[in-house]
């Protein structure tokens, strides 16, 4: 196998190359600029972690609030729904005041969704 190898004019000019290339040597000062960089990565501070024990109780008061509402929300639909007789569904005028404020959240709440949407397409096109 060896004397075939041998035998192709392209391949002994490759090894020809490859016999005469001289080994590769960093710079004079390549070493010192990354052992200097790896210095000041190890005496960095580390990154300042995220606050759950302090977030934690705000997410479980909000999502109680939203549960809370949510329950409100239905037990007065179901009781709307049954002292009204079984033709077209009305909304009676204790029920428009719960169902604007209900809007308005879910309006909020998809404005945000989409501005946090936005911006992490923004950023996935930046970096």
């Amino acid at each position: 196998m060896n004397d075939e190898r041998r035998t192709n004019p392209g391949d002994m000019e490759l090894d020809r190359i490859l016999a005469a290339e001289e080994p590769l040597i960093p710079s004079s000062g390549f070493l010192a600029s990354v052992m200097e960089r790896v210095h000041e990565e190890a005496v960095a501070p580390a990154p300042i972690p995220f606050p759950w024990k302090r977030a934690l109780p705000g997410m479980v008061f909000a999502v109680a609030v939203l549960g809370w509402g949510g329950f409100e929300l239905a037990r007065a639909g179901v009781a709307a729904m049954t002292t009204v007789p079984l033709t077209l569904p009305q909304i009676s005028a204790a029920m428009i005041g719960p169902l604007q404020q209900t809007g308005w959240v879910a309006g909020a709440l998809a404005v945000s969704l989409a501005s946090w949407i936005l911006s992490r397409r923004m950023v996935g096109r930046l970096g």
